[in-house]
């Protein structure tokens, strides 16, 4: 094991628990979810990745302010073969489907029957309820990924173990640890394969094993969601610029890189051709905002309005929901004297994400909590804080970024983005608007658009809805609470045996805890061995 690996090993332990304990267990929100849950779902049952059962989901039709009838929930397309596929990568429904495997375990241990629907509800919402703790799982990996990436980097024991428990329990990555978005998985993957490519300057004999795994992450990356290839040229032009390394050495990481990256863009290419006839068509229907298609998929003239949007809102703003990375911004200057590939590599990903999510046709990313699109590179953008050991550090500049994020993020795993954020009432003309407002629009962009103004979790508070909320699904979002009112509510809910409802929350908070004691005794023995070093310098 590494030096301080069992140190990273516990962080991953304590924020799988940590983020398995207060996940929402709500894969059946919007489409960005339950369309991931459905392709897992349906690749078991059938053995591909379409998604029939988005059909039987159905929402008023509305034309002219009158209902008339309703229609599929679906945000995708028909493929040539006439079934209906999402717009997602095709390795998220891999990533959940060991835990999704487990969910179906679970519940057959439980006695919870499948049957068809409405009477099989129970079994859909609990096994779907499981599935999602596959992104507290891909989180937690962010945290270890950076506590190994800060270490490799040469911070001392603490700061590294500080800065890690302020990335997990502190930022936007922890409510990307509870839904069922796998933005939190792209983190895991950006912040190893920077850690392994670190570690790999130190010409190891393991450097060939490490520089194939750092490109088999970056190609996983876009596979898993095409945008969360925009960060990936950043560590081809970081290792370009590393002097530690020879340059032929340079030249031929950068090429090993540069091929996981171009695999992921030909099998993109070939998914899409298979699925819908054409390599350039990812399946992404934005017909219900935009009027005059095709759509506009970026402007520059939005660009200004979409870095303040990113930076500075209090709905999206990086700066509000990872207050930590002010920590790093302060010690941008050093860390790139000391390391200037590895700064090099963490402000082009972090320029290009700003710029290319800014002038995006939805820059904000649908219904979410917080900077949705930038989340797969906070731990990177949390590296330069590594050049300023924590000893020497202002208490209360961390205390208040601690305090800050830890609020924010409890806040909204406790409330559902989407029960704070009025999907669809915010929208009709006349209405009150929340989330979005209605603009009348440059052809091919949408009309509606994020309000700036946007304050999250007002909304709910103010309307009474938090923590009761109105039907299963809403109210303090958490998924004993969710399974608790499914038992009680869902025709045949109680089939969800009373016991289960309770020992999952047991189990994870008894792991949290013992990772906690492991972790404050690893840390009093890191802490002691540096005394000791420092008394033997002296």
């Amino acid at each position: 094991m590494q030096p301080h690996g069992r140190t990273t090993v516990l962080l991953f332990v304590l924020f799988q628990a940590l983020y398995a304990l207060t996940s929402s267990g709500n894969a059946f929100r919007v489409p960005d979810e339950f369309e991931v849950y459905f392709q897992v779902e349906h690749l078991v049952d059938a053995g591909d990745l379409s998604v029939p059962q988005t059909l039987a989901i159905r929402q008023p039709r509305i034309v002219n302010g009158q209902v008339v009838g309703s229609q599929p929930i679906f945000y995708g397309k028909f493929g040539v073969d006439h079934r209906p596929y999402a717009p997602y990568g095709p390795f998220a429904a891999f990533l959940a489907l060991p835990h999704h495997l487990a969910a179906r375990a679970i519940a057959w241990i439980a006695g919870v029957p499948r049957a068809p629907l409405p009477g099989g509800l129970p079994w859909v919402f609990l096994v779907g309820g499981l599935t999602t703790l596959f992104t507290a799982t891909g989180a937690a990996l962010a945290v270890a990924g950076f506590h190994r990436a800060a270490l490799a980097l040469g911070a001392p024991p603490g700061t590294a173990l500080v800065l890690s428990l302020l990335l997990g329990g502190a930022t936007v990555l922890w409510v990307y640890g509870v839904s069922f978005y796998c933005e939190g998985w792209q983190a895991a993957m950006l912040i190893w394969a920077a850690a392994l490519l670190i570690e790999a300057r130190a010409g190891s004999a393991a450097d060939p094993a490490r520089i194939a795994g750092a490109a088999a992450l970056l190609m996983l990356v876009g596979l898993t969601k095409v945008t969360g290839m925009v960060f990936t040229p950043a560590f081809v032009l970081a290792v370009l610029a590393e002097r530690m390394v020879p340059a032929r050495s340079r030249l031929q990481v950068a090429i090993a890189l540069s091929a996981g990256i171009a695999a992921a863009v030909a099998i993109h290419l070939t998914w899409n051709a298979y699925r819908f006839g054409l390599p350039f068509d990812f399946g992404y229907d934005a017909s219900e905002t935009v009027t005059h298609m095709p759509p506009q998929l970026f402007r520059l003239a939005d660009v200004p309005r979409g870095l303040v949007m990113s930076l500075v809102t209090p709905g999206k703003g990086l700066i509000v929901w990872a207050p930590a990375l002010l920590l790093a911004a302060t010690s941008l200057r050093d860390f790139w004297r000391r390391q200037p590939a590895v700064a090099l590599g963490v402000v082009v990903a972090g320029v290009t994400g700003l710029l290319f999510f800014a002038a995006y046709l939805f820059p904000e990313a649908g219904y979410s909590h917080g900077p949705r699109t930038l989340v797969p590179i906070v731990p990177l953008l949390l590296l330069p804080a590594v050049a300023r050991p924590i000893e020497q550090r202002s208490r209360a500049a961390v205390a208040a970024c601690a305090i800050a994020g830890f609020t924010i993020a409890l806040l909204a795993t406790s409330v559902s983005f989407l029960e704070d954020q009025g999907i669809g009432g915010d929208l009709g003309r006349g209405a009150a608007l929340a989330y979005y407002e209605r603009i009348d629009p440059p052809p091919g962009r949408a009309w509606n658009r994020y309000r700036l103004a946007y304050v999250p979790f007002v909304r709910t508070l103010s309307a009474g809805q938090w923590p009761s909320g109105d039907a299963v699904g809403h109210g303090l979002d958490y998924l004993p609470h969710h399974l608790a009112r499914a038992r009680r509510e869902l025709p045949g809910g109680a089939a969800i045996p009373l016991w289960l409802v309770w020992a999952m929350p047991m189990f994870w908070l008894a792991m949290l805890a013992a990772a906690a004691a492991a972790l404050q005794r690893e840390s009093r023995v890191d802490s002691a061995d540096l005394q000791v070093r420092r008394a033997g310098h002296a």
